[in-house]
């Protein structure tokens, strides 16, 4: 397992926002998205790396078949689900692995070193930990209901929507408007919202590793970059 600095999450996570605003041909997304997979093996997480890699794959096939059949009701169909929602996978993807691998104390010292105000520091820092809450929550929630024979199988989830609205996600919703106010009062109380000096016990070291992989991305970036200037 090799550590990632979070200057190069940093750097992954702008990387992925620009995406969204240019269209690039499909082997060059392919390209940028096993960049981001790779990602996932270097931390050690392969099977993770697999599985988002082998879901690239699916939605590079899909988009090519949907070039096939352009002018029918399955060919938008098939334009919807992985050319639309595919242009948001390089964000889902940057978001898994910064959401499995980065601790908060790294996160919140990054946005220390560069100088991000408090109104946007306290917010970061509540929301990564509010997602990992809110999964607990909903697996706990699923257990009790499969004690009581509600949804047992997702096959019961989808032939049952308003059970499971009203007995899984009703709950859920209800118990995460309280997960975000602990979440919050909790880091007030830690003394993140103090304007005075801060010291952290992380230690974040910009690698060899790191400068390969920024580079590449660098390198990904400018190919982007090109070829949205020239079907400009």
């Amino acid at each position: 397992m090799r550590p990632i600095s979070i200057y190069t999450r940093f750097l992954l996570v702008i990387f992925a926002n620009a995406l969204i605003f240019v269209t690039l041909p499909t082997p060059l997304v392919l390209a940028i998205n096993i960049y981001f997979c790779s990602f996932q093996v270097i931390v050690g997480r392969v099977r993770k790396g697999q599985a988002w890699l082998l879901v690239c794959l699916v939605f590079t096939l899909g988009a090519s078949l949907a070039m096939v059949f352009p002018e029918n009701l399955p060919g938008h169909y098939l334009l919807f689900l992985f050319v639309g929602v595919g242009r948001i996978l390089p964000l889902v993807l940057v978001a898994a692995f910064m959401m499995g691998t980065t601790k908060v104390s790294e996160l919140v010292y990054l946005l220390r070193k560069i100088h991000a105000p408090q109104w946007l520091v306290i917010p970061v820092s509540v929301l990564f930990r509010f997602f990992p809450t809110v999964r607990h929550d909903y697996a706990q929630i699923r257990r009790a209901m499969k004690f009581r024979g509600i949804a047992v199988t997702t096959g019961d989830m989808v032939r049952h929507p308003m059970r499971t609205m009203e007995y899984i996600y009703v709950p859920l919703l209800n118990n995460a408007t309280n997960v975000a106010s602990d979440l919050t009062s909790a880091a007030l109380t830690r003394g993140i919202g103090d304007p005075g000096p801060k010291t952290s016990i992380q230690r974040i070291a910009f690698t060899g590793l790191d400068a390969l992989m920024c580079a590449l991305g660098l390198v990904l970036m400018g190919c982007g970059a090109y070829v949205a200037m020239f079907q400009a």
